[in-house]
């Protein structure tokens, strides 16, 4: 009787414990999760690579017009610049210029944003150049000058995005992505005489602006 007992009190803890999965299910489940990833990290990789390529454009837009309205806003010259920073980096730069205004006080700081690798300013030589034709010659190319003029260029008051020396409106391009991924292919344009920022992606060989 107390055989019988106990043999249903054993029965009774078994059926209350849950069954575990065995080594041969799990090693089943983790197989088909490493198949799925396989077959979607790549068809999503392409998706991520656009992604951060717009993100990176973007930003350039934002900080270019950014400099523009202060100019307006505050009635000063802001200048920008494209120095490279540690590493390869490509950066966007901005000082606001006090000193081209009588009793201003000195320039700002400069404000250097960078542009996160693997992004740079970079010229796919086998596409053509932006429905703008401001230059494609080179990464970073204000009327046709690598890097722009040697004195510099200012966003001024009212919009205009002009040659520090001459205060003479130029236009200009900036070409970036990922120098081994043809399809992280961006631009952005300025027209001086109003300082209109525009981004573009490289699509099917030429441009489009989004």
């Amino acid at each position: 009787m107390k055989e019988r007992e106990t043999n249903s009190k054993m029965e009774r803890r078994a059926a209350d414990n849950p069954r575990g999965f065995s080594m041969i299910e799990l090693c089943v489940v983790v197989l088909i999760i490493c198949v799925i990833s396989a077959i979607a990290v790549p068809q999503v990789m392409p998706f991520l690579y656009t992604a951060r390529a717009d993100a990176s454009a973007r930003m350039v837009v934002a900080q270019l017009r950014q400099a523009r309205e202060y100019a307006i806003a505050n009635r000063r010259y802001v200048q920008i610049s494209f120095p490279p920073g540690p590493g390869g980096v490509s950066q966007v730069q901005t000082v606001i210029k006090n000193s081209l205004t009588a009793g201003a006080g000195p320039d700002g700081n400069p404000v250097t944003v960078p542009i996160v690798l693997p992004y740079t300013f970079t010229v796919f030589g086998v596409l053509a150049d932006t429905p703008d034709a401001f230059g494609n010659s080179s990464a970073i190319e204000f009327e046709n000058i690598n890097g722009g003029p040697a004195g510099g260029m200012y966003f001024q008051s009212d919009g205009e995005l002009v040659d520090a020396l001459t205060f003479l409106p130029i236009n200009g391009s900036l070409f970036i992505g990922d120098v081994g991924q043809k399809t992280t292919a961006r631009a952005v344009t300025v027209l001086g005489a109003t300082g209109r920022v525009r981004a573009w992606t490289a699509t099917s060989g030429s441009w489009l602006q989004f």
